[in-house]
């Protein structure tokens, strides 16, 4: 049996089809919030990530490329 430990669930940023950009947990479809612009959902995710205890925010930018953001920013 191995002691495995597996890490907290990150904090995605991504955009939608229609322009807006969506906050949602790793491995979650259902967006936590819905924002105008990247910047809105980036501030979003650093409160959430700082208040939960959330070590990774990674934002997916419009060409599918993804960045790893500081919660603590």
């Amino acid at each position: 049996m191995t002691n495995e430990t597996r890490p907290a669930p990150g904090l995605h940023i991504e955009p939608t089809a229609s322009g807006r950009w969506v906050v949602c947990y790793e491995h979650h479809k259902q967006p936590l919030s819905d924002h105008l612009t990247a910047n809105e959902a980036q501030g979003s995710a650093q409160r959430r990530a700082r208040t939960e205890g959330i070590a990774r925010v990674l934002l997916h930018d419009r060409y599918t490329r993804v960045h790893e953001i500081s919660p603590s920013a």
